[in-house]
């Protein structure tokens, strides 16, 4: 598979949702596979929030994490790079390369922190719009993502929808619940409630590891289901007989504190509060005539997958999207798969998935 990293920067500043503008933009980016000699060949893959552009290949070294979708990238897999080029781009405001919180302000010299602007989905959209222009990609065969890459792709289809090709919507929806925008809330705190994190100001000094911590413990519930909880850990101990102590004594607490000591591998907190808040300002619904009006260009060929028990982003939600598409004149296909990983099914249970992939991309294998 042939497979390159790279970073571009944008020709020109970005204007913001927010008001602002950025001056100077780079988007980091990996490819998979070859381009064709007629470039129509590019699929643009979107990630979630806990992800980046690394999602196919060993442990890189900057976080020393393995692709994140390995399983559905490569030749013969659900994003066949014999047929296809993959474009993965980190999004703007995240933590893999792109321009973000971490970043050096080019006016001050310094890391921008928290006095980088508040960025939202459809800036991420409109930077991954410029780096098509920088690559000479008039137009995409496919683009695809899961949760917040979800949302990226129903942007897509807001802004550009001529540009996307055909779409792949996975676990996502066209509006954060108030549920969700309060979970969000509270990961947020569990990071800034850290002394470490001091403002926002803490990349010469320690991290805020314990508020990360935190944060990556709640976060994992929102991945995994009750069932799955049931089925992986039950209620089992590491012990034959109660502790009668506060040590992490079943297997899921045990878990949760593995997942919690190494929270902050090539994560960075401050990037981490700015996607949440771009999750919470996405809604497509507050558009004149409402979801329609948002969509009312999408003529696409779009396919979107939601799990039975996806309790952040359910079913009926995106069965919402579904109707809305078809009313539009869209060629819609929503299909609602059955697994115990709810949220996560897509990462979770690849197999399960890549058929559904490979029709919704004309794939021949």
């Amino acid at each position: 598979m042939e497979f390159s990293a790279d970073r571009q920067r944008l020709d020109g500043p970005l204007a913001l949702d927010c008001g602002r503008q950025l001056s100077q933009v780079d988007i980091a980016f990996e490819t998979y596979g070859r381009l064709s000699p007629a470039r129509d060949n590019a699929v643009l893959l979107c990630h979630g929030l806990t992800a980046d552009q690394h999602a196919a290949g060993p442990a890189d070294p900057q976080n020393n994490r393995p692709g994140w979708w390995n399983a559905a990238i490569g030749p013969g897999k659900a994003l066949d790079t014999d047929q296809f080029f993959i474009v993965s781009s980190n999004v703007l405001g995240s933590y893999g390369g792109s321009t973000g919180p971490a970043s050096t302000d080019p006016d001050t010299g310094a890391r921008y922190a928290m006095t980088f602007p508040v960025v939202t989905v459809a800036d991420m959209v409109r930077a991954q719009r410029r780096l098509a222009e920088a690559l000479n990609l008039p137009r995409f065969h496919a683009v695809l993502g899961g949760c917040m890459g979800g949302f990226q792709v129903l942007e897509w289809l807001r802004q550009a929808p001529r540009q996307a090709g055909n779409a792949v919507i996975i676990s996502a929806t066209a509006r954060t619940s108030t549920h969700n925008t309060a979970l969000w809330s509270v990961l947020r705190r569990a990071i800034m409630s850290d002394p470490a994190w001091n403002g926002g100001n803490y990349y010469d000094g320690p991290r805020p590891d314990a508020g990360m911590g935190l944060m990556a413990a709640y976060g994992a519930l929102f991945w995994m289901s009750r069932e799955t909880l049931e089925q992986r850990f039950g209620l089992r101990r590491t012990t034959p007989e109660p502790a009668w102590s506060f040590a992490p004594e079943f297997e899921v607490e045990q878990f949760l504190e593995r997942i919690a000591n190494n929270a902050g591998r090539g994560l960075d907190p401050n990037a981490l509060l700015y996607l949440t808040r771009a999750i919470d300002y996405f809604d497509l619904t507050v558009a004149e005539d409402g979801l329609a009006g948002a969509l009312r260009g999408a003529r696409n060929q779009v396919t979107l997958v939601s799990y039975s028990n996806d309790w952040r982003y359910p079913a009926s939600e995106m069965e919402e999207i579904h109707r809305t598409l078809i009313g539009i004149g869209a060629d819609s296909r929503h299909v609602t798969l059955e697994n115990s990983f709810g949220h996560g099914g897509f990462l979770m249970a690849p197999d399960q998935i890549a058929p559904i992939v490979r029709e919704a991309l004309g794939s021949d294998t």
